[in-house]
Parts: structure tokens; sequence; C-alpha cells
């Protein structure tokens, strides 16, 4: 695959002022940069050094406990409705509007953030085989890095678009996906970065 990213680096005009984003095959985000040179844009982003830190907004009032207790999920419940459910470490959320929907998957075990990566867009195309991860990237979100994956796939006809953060650490991992038709999601998104930068690991 490497020889692939160089390749490509090759070909891009020299007169680039800025890097170029590449999605690979299996899915992850490459800078390309004038020089030749390239890095994945999820560790690009971790080193950035101007990142700006996003924080549970003061409207996400409404907890879940996950983890037992170990992490939370604030959210706002003007906006959000949980969802029953009979799975154990499995929530859900459905928007009060009635066409967003959030899944919080949390267990225990823990595991290295890229085969949580793999994990995510494995589980997407059991849904939708077609399933891509079109954008990939790390936030400092409530004093912890997650990692975030936007990822579009079809389900019986309809392109959906899911929005999600992920979590590993000693405490276990945490999978927080918003998701609705691809029609709706510049609609939603704003709604789903709120609920998304509610999750919080405990000190």
């Amino acid at each position: 695959m490497r020889h692939l990213i160089v390749l490509i680096a090759l070909t891009l005009p020299q007169g680039l002022a800025a890097q170029e984003r590449v999605i690979t095959p299996s899915g992850r985000t490459v800078l390309l940069y004038p020089n030749g040179t390239w890095k994945y844009a999820d560790s690009a982003a971790a080193t950035a050094p101007n990142a700006v830190e996003r924080k549970r907004p003061a409207s996400s009032t409404a907890r879940l406990d996950l983890l037992r207790g170990k992490a939370s999920l604030y959210y706002d419940p003007a906006k959000w409705r949980v969802a029953p459910t009979t799975e154990p470490g499995r929530s859900q959320l459905q928007h009060v509007d009635g066409d967003g929907y959030a899944i919080v998957i949390a267990e225990r075990l823990q595991m290295p953030l890229e085969g949580l990566r793999d994990l995510a867009l494995n589980n997407a195309r059991n849904a939708a085989p077609d399933a891509q991860i079109v954008s990939q990237e790390t936030r400092r979100v409530n004093g912890r890095d997650v990692m975030v994956l936007q990822i579009r796939g079809t389900l019986q006809a309809i392109r959906f678009v899911y929005l999600g953060y992920y979590y590993a650490g000693p405490e276990g991992t945490i999978q927080l996906l918003t998701y609705t038709a691809a029609n709706l999601f510049d609609e939603y998104k704003p709604q789903f970065e709120q609920l998304l930068d509610g999750l919080t690991i405990n000190q």
C-alpha cells in the first residue's frame, strides 16, 4: 500500500502549495505533501499544536453512565430521548425530530484504537456492504483524545451517513455513533456533534 501512496504523491503537481487528502483502499485518509512525504491524517491531527479542545455543551444535562461509571454520555434532554434496548453494554438515542439516531456501545475490554477503527468499519459493512470511511481525524474532547470517523453506506437503497467518536483506553472501549439519511446529514450534523461532545471519560 505504501508503494501506491508514493506513486500517487509522485504524480501530483509539484507546484501544489498545500497537502492533498487521499483515501486509501482500506479507508484511511492520507495527507500527501508537495515534497513527496506523507502521513496519516489521524496522526497529523493528534499532534496538531493548535487543536481546539471540544467541551461538553452546557445544555447537555442528562447523563448515561457507561463502563460501570468510568465514562458518561451527557446529552440534551430537550433534543434526545433514550430508546429501549435489551442488549447489555448498548444504548440507543433518537432525536426528538425523529430522523436522527445514536448508538453507544461500551465494553470493558480494551483494544488498540486501530483495531477499534477496523471493527467500526466491519460493523458498518454488516449493515451496508458498500460502507466506506470518508474521513478520519483525532479530536481532543473533554480532556481525552478520540478518533472521529465519518462513514457512508447504503442500506436498503437508502444512503446513510454515520459520524462517530471512538475511544480506547484502560477503562475499556466506547463506540458512540450518530447517523441519518445522507440528504439530512448537513441538517443534523450540528446536533450530532453536540451529542458527541458530551462523551466524558471520568477521572
